[in-house]
């Protein structure tokens, strides 16, 4: 019978150590993932810090794809001045009291500006649309008015019919209904407006009155009386 009572003693000890290891155990394994989530957590963090530059790096993807990334033609700039600096000209603009507003601003390719306005009356999904676009004229390699107008104003498979306006000769197509461009030139420039969700009439307000008017008096090349 004392047999018994201390082999029941000696399995509760036992027992009782056991359990008193198994939160310690587990202390250990929650102390351990915790310091691992915590490496992890700051690894990301450091990647992240150090933003998506060799993501978004064409070396890296070339790197990682074996192919060669295609640059954006289409650079964002959100300063007039800038644009100047890397244009070596002042690109033609929509004035405020045209009733719009400048929503994007991109240079193509190094050479061309193109300015986005968007209405500033109407609902927001109604509201027209308008682009300008500036290029000097040696950087355009048309054969002729209508491939100029292709070139600059991104438009293909329109017909490009010569028009008079205010005494200005320039040429205008429809692209689609409410939707029209327009392309003319001005001392060494080009330039060409696209408007959305404009009928004929209006869309030509816009470029006589404001942006022809405008093109006149500031591309016009001067010459010096000798």
């Amino acid at each position: 019978m004392q047999k018994h009572l201390m082999t029941a003693a000696l399995l509760a000890a036992i027992l009782s150590l056991g359990t008193a290891s198994a939160p310690a155990a587990a202390a250990e394994n929650t102390a351990a993932e915790a310091a691992a989530v915590l490496s992890q957590t700051t690894d990301d963090t450091e990647a992240l810090l150090k933003g998506t530059q060799a993501e978004a790096s064409p070396a890296a993807k070339q790197a990682a794809t074996g192919k060669e990334e295609i640059p954006n033609p289409l650079v964002p700039y959100s300063s007039y001045d800038e644009m100047c600096s890397v244009l070596g000209f002042r690109p033609l603009i929509l004035p405020q009291s045209a009733g719009y507003e400048l929503t994007d601003a991109f240079v193509i390719d190094g050479t061309m500006s193109d300015l986005r306005y968007t209405s500033r009356y109407g609902l927001p999904a109604q509201r027209a649309q308008i682009t300008v676009r500036t290029a000097r004229k040696e950087s355009v390699k048309g054969s002729d008015a209508a491939t100029d107008a292709t070139a600059v104003s991104g438009i293909y498979s329109v017909d490009w019919q010569p028009v008079q306006q205010m005494g200005k000769s320039l040429l205008l197509a429809q692209v689609r209904p409410s939707e029209y461009a327009a392309c003319w030139t001005q001392g060494d420039y080009i330039f060409t407006c696209t408007g959305r969700g404009l009928n004929r009439w209006d869309f030509l307000y816009i470029v006589t009155s404001n942006l022809i008017d405008l093109t006149e008096h500031y591309y016009t090349n001067m010459v010096t009386a000798q």
